[in-house]
C-alpha cells in the first residue's frame, strides 16, 4: 500500500508516516502515487483529511463522513485506510455540517432557523461536530465548505439528513 501526504507540515507527515510505515505503507510527502491523504493546508488535493490535535491524529473521509482514526490514536490510521475503524457523523451533525458549509453561521440560533431545529437541538449537533473536528470555527467552515465542495451538494438545505 501506498499513500502521498499533501501537507507544509513536517510534523503532520512524520505523524503519518510513524502511524503506516510500521504497518507496511510506504509513504511519501507531496509527490509520487497511491492514496492522497492532505493536511487541512492543501485539502483540496486529498481523499483523506488529516490534522494534528493535542490528543493524536485526526483522519476524516470526506466522501463517507467517517473518521478513520479512533481516539485520536495514530495506530489505527492504518486499519482506518483500510475501512475497519470509523466514526461516523450523526445525521444532526451533517445537517449543521452541510449548513455551515452552505454559509450559515456556526451559530445556535443561526442553525437552527436554517434547519428548523430547536435551539437545544441545534446547540447538540453544533457541539458535537465541535468535539469530532477537534477545529475551531474557522477551521470547521473551511472544513464544511470543502465537504459541501467534495460531496456536490451545495444548495440543497431543505434535503439534509437529519433536518
Amino acid at each position: 500500500m501506498e499513500a502521498v501526504v499533501y501537507t507544509e507540515s513536517l510534523q503532520l507527515y512524520a505523524l503519518v508516516h510513524g502511524a503506516l510505515g510500521p504497518a507496511g505503507w510506504k509513504v511519501y510527502w507531496k509527490e509520487g502515487r497511491g492514496l492522497a491523504l492532505a493536511g487541512l493546508d492543501q485539502m483540496e488535493k486529498g481523499e483523506v483529511l488529516l490534522w494534528a490535535t493535542p490528543w493524536g491524529l485526526r483522519a476524516y473521509d470526506p466522501w463517507g463522513m467517517i473518521f478513520l482514526t479512533r481516539r485520536d490514536d495514530p495506530r489505527t490510521l492504518a486499519s482506518g485506510l483500510e475501512g475497519r475503524v470509523g466514526l461516523r457523523l450523526l445525521p444532526g451533525e451533517k445537517a449543521v455540517l452541510w449548513a455551515v458549509g452552505n454559509g450559515v453561521p456556526p451559530r445556535v440560533g443561526a442553525l437552527a432557523q436554517a434547519l428548523g431545529f430547536s435551539r437545544d437541538r441545534a446547540r447538540f449537533f453544533l457541539k458535537g461536530l465541535i468535539n469530532k473536528f477537534g477545529l475551531g470555527e474557522e477551521g470547521l467552515v473551511h472544513l464544511a465548505r470543502h465537504q459541501v465542495k467534495v460531496m456536490g451538494l451545495k444548495d440543497h438545505l431543505e434535503s439534509l439528513p437529519g433536518a
